[in-house]
């Protein structure tokens, strides 16, 4: 995601809630990955792992090379 992008999301005002359910396995790993990233939350580390998830999916779609 570019600078301006991730500027835009994060401007967003956030108000969809949704409850989801994941196994201990895969927290830890969110967990780890946010804090590696020096993210301050488990909510905001899932938004953009889900942000790079979508960008890379729709590189793939565009036939890019993923980073």
């Amino acid at each position: 995601m570019e600078v301006s992008q991730e500027k835009e999301v994060a401007a967003e005002a956030k108000s969809e809630k949704f409850q989801v359910m994941f196994e201990p396995s895969t927290l830890k790993l969110i967990d780890d990955w946010g804090f590696a990233n020096r993210i301050r939350t488990r909510a905001e580390a899932i938004r953009q792992l889900i942000h790079k998830g979508l960008e890379n999916s729709d590189k793939n779609a565009k036939g890019e090379a993923s980073a």
